[in-house]
């Protein structure tokens, strides 16, 4: 069995949990592999392979940071046939799910098998300028976020679900989000939980300057557009917290659910809403304390 390890090295200062995970990697009979570029920072350690992970065929890539971090794994090998899992160095980590101290018990559970698998949704979004010619395309786990840019002016927003309108939005934004993300930026929206085996698309309105500022749920095969109307002010739009493209007037996005679903690993025992309400609780103290 190979596991890839990816690193964010400013949560994980001089890969110390990284090789903690190597080494219970190897303790347990499987193959752990990191990026060329780790090789100058990563402490010596015999058995440790040195491979793009795109290329390595890893069974699972463990991403060690926050949920930023598993992100941003998922964003550059999502491609993988790999099943995806995180360790948190994080705040609280929702997506991340090992905890440090647990560090050892988990790795033995990921080599024996010992362990669910989640399928995950995924956004496939696609952006078309006024004329229908493609500028960028790009995939997201948690969500697709369409807001005001550097200046505090609204945006103006026409939003079809399968080819019917269903508002002219003025405000701060649409949140377009998977299951996986409705504990994210659409929940701080006010937008509602999903449990993250469901593959419907929540859109959420983001302080809407009218009355009808609240959130639709469409279903797995619906094809979400917005039409980006003129501005004084470019708006951005964001998968999972990156830039994907710069807009122009009337540009086209374009959002539906990709094909292939996203594997993860979940060794989570005591149910998603009961991680919920302790999470967010966690959060609020994090914050409070920090």
């Amino acid at each position: 069995m190979r596991i890839g390890i990816k690193v964010n090295t400013n949560r994980d200062k001089g890969y110390a949990c990284a090789y903690k995970a190597a080494q219970a990697i190897l303790k347990y009979g499987a193959v752990p592999v990191l990026k060329p570029e780790d090789k100058e920072g990563f402490p010596p350690l015999d058995g440790v392979v040195y491979e793009d992970l795109s290329d390595a065929s890893p069974d699972v890539i463990i991403s060690v940071g926050g949920d930023g971090t598993f992100l941003a794994t998922v964003a550059e090998y999502g491609g993988t046939d790999a099943a995806f899992i995180g360790i948190n160095k994080g705040s609280i980590g929702f997506l991340a799910q090992i905890d440090e101290q647990d560090l050892d018990n988990c790795i033995g559970r990921l080599v024996k098998g010992d362990y669910k698998i989640l399928l995950r949704n995924r956004l496939d979004v696609s952006v078309y300028n006024k004329d229908g010619v493609l500028k960028k395309r790009g995939l997201s786990l948690n969500d697709c976020s369409i807001g005001r840019g550097a200046k505090l002016h609204t945006v103006k927003l026409l939003l079809k679900v399968d080819g019917q309108v269903a508002e002219r939005f003025i405000g701060d934004g649409l949140i377009i989000s998977t299951a996986t993300g409705s504990t994210a930026y659409n929940l701080a929206a006010g937008g509602p939980v999903l449990m993250p085996e469901m593959r419907d698309m929540i859109i959420t309105t983001n302080c809407s300057h009218t009355f009808s500022g609240f959130s639709y749920v469409v279903s797995p095969d619906s094809i979400v557009e917005v039409i980006v109307e003129p501005f004084e002010t470019p708006p951005i739009i964001c998968l999972d917290g990156r830039d994907l493209v710069d807009f122009e007037d009337n540009d086209r996005v374009v959002i539906k659910a990709y094909g292939k679903m996203l594997k993860t690993i979940d060794f989570n025992p005591e149910g998603f809403f009961n991680v919920i309400r302790r999470k967010i609780i966690m959060k609020g103290s994090f914050y409070e304390n920090s």
